[in-house]
This record gives C-alpha cells, structure tokens and sequence, in this order.
C-alpha cells in the first residue's frame, strides 16, 4: 500500500498549479474545435490530480518531502490512484503517467537515463492532450504560481530536451492555439 503524506506547502502549491492548468484548460476546451467531444467531468477530475504525485517526490523548495525524483511523479501519481481504484481511475491514471512536459518516449526514457519503465507516455486522448498542453502554461515556483508562461519561454525550455519534445508541444498548439495566448 502507497503511503503518501505532503506538507501543507506541497497540497496548497499543487492546489494553486492545479487551479490555474483547470482554468486555462476549460477556456482552451471551450474555445476549441473539440468543444462538444470534451468529457468537462472528466477534465475537472483528472487536471485536480495530474500532480498528486509530487506528494511523494523529493522537491524541498515546493514542500515535498518524499524520496523519489521529481521525474517520477507522474508515475507516482498514476500508482497511487489504480491502487485506491483501479476502474475509477484508471483515466486519471494516465492523465498522472503521459502529462511530463509533452509525454516521454521509450526511446528519450532510455537515451536520458531517465528512472521510468522503458515505454512510451505519450498523450493519446483530447483530455490527456489537453492537459499536458495546459499543464506547460504553469509552473509550481512558489514566486510565480500564478503567472502564465508565454510561448516562447515554453518552447526554450522544452528546446533543452531535444527537438522531439519541442515538436509534440507545437502539434498540440496547433490543436488548441484558438485561445493558446490570451
């Protein structure tokens, strides 16, 4: 059984990220192309706990005060919620798993040494795309919570990765850039 216990700082800056990637994630659903296929119930639930995971990361300047790198909380996240019900959230959970930056490649977990399964988590569904689009516009830096991230300053900071990443940001702008910048 997953033991997860987070500082009152961690719950209220995941709160606050959490908050701010709904807000904007609705606003770009509701302006897209995609409006009527959007599950909003859905949405809701699962950008309220794409993060959750961070309660078990080690992440001292956000109150996080697990173990693991800050890598693996999606993974952690995504285990926590099939252990609690792995029907109910089995959505959730890959919401949790494919969110990081633009979703990862066996190939990038591989080459980057990362501390993940070797396999893709790639961002499938409208919602899963949806959030990991809005889920860049946010950072949880305790000084700017709330402020939204331009374009640019997601694309440079993507760019350090490799172009691949850059590239799956860019095809998700194009799938929701209607509202992408206001």
């Amino acid at each position: 059984m997953i033991q997860l216990q987070a500082s009152s700082r961690c719950l209220e800056i995941m709160r606050t990220h959490d908050r701010c990637v709904l807000a904007k994630a609705e606003r770009l659903a509701r302006a897209s192309r995609y409006a009527d296929a959007i599950d909003y119930i859905f949405l809701r639930e699962a950008v309220m706990l794409h993060d959750y995971g961070i309660i078990g990361v080690h992440a001292p300047d956000i109150g996080c005060f697990g173990d693991a790198p800050y890598i693996q909380h999606g993974q952690i996240g995504a285990a926590y919620l099939r252990q609690l019900d792995p029907v109910r959230y089995a959505r959730h959970a890959r919401v949790c798993e494919r969110h990081i930056g633009s979703g990862l490649t066996a190939k990038e977990i591989i080459e980057g040494g990362l501390p993940l399964p070797h396999r893709d988590f790639l961002p499938e569904t409208l919602e899963e795309k949806l959030i990991t689009y809005a889920d860049n516009f946010f950072s949880k830096n305790p000084d700017h919570l709330t402020e939204e991230k331009s374009l640019e300053r997601i694309q440079n900071g993507l760019s350090k990765f490799g172009s691949a990443p850059l590239e799956r940001f860019m095809v998700l702008h194009e799938m929701w850039k209607s509202e992408a910048q206001s």
